[in-house]
């Protein structure tokens, strides 16, 4: 009975290194590439002005989601590879990482939606 104590309960063993490495280099590029991202998007707010009605991203609001949403994105990315990390018995840990990313990606297109907009 892999997994279990004499007693019947459940033991978790420890969380495998690898994955949790590889989990922290990912959320670090991610960090670095939304601070690129923040960068470029101070720009956005150029077109601002009398001669263009106000677009989603001139407003306050508007502003705080092109600058959030990579950062809440990549936020949850990280907790939904390291929750299927969580794993039950027989589930790898290595399928987690495809959910980070596209949940990242989900965040970075959400926020290029409201450049955009």
């Amino acid at each position: 009975m892999r997994g279990y104590e004499a007693g019947g309960t459940r033991r978790w063993g420890p969380w495998p290194v690898a994955y949790v490495v590889v989990v922290g280099v990912l959320t670090a590029g991610g960090v670095l590439l939304n601070l690129l991202l923040s960068f470029a998007a101070v720009f956005a707010t150029d077109d601002c002005g009398i001669h263009h009605p106000a677009p989603l991203h001139c407003t306050g609001g508007g502003l705080l989601l092109m600058w959030g949403l990579p950062w809440l994105g990549l936020v949850w990315a990280a907790a939904a590879a390291l929750a299927v990390a969580a794993r039950r018995r027989g589930f790898r840990p290595w399928c987690g990482l495809p959910l980070g990313a596209l949940v990242y990606a989900g965040g970075l297109l959400l926020a290029w939606q409201v450049v955009v907009a």
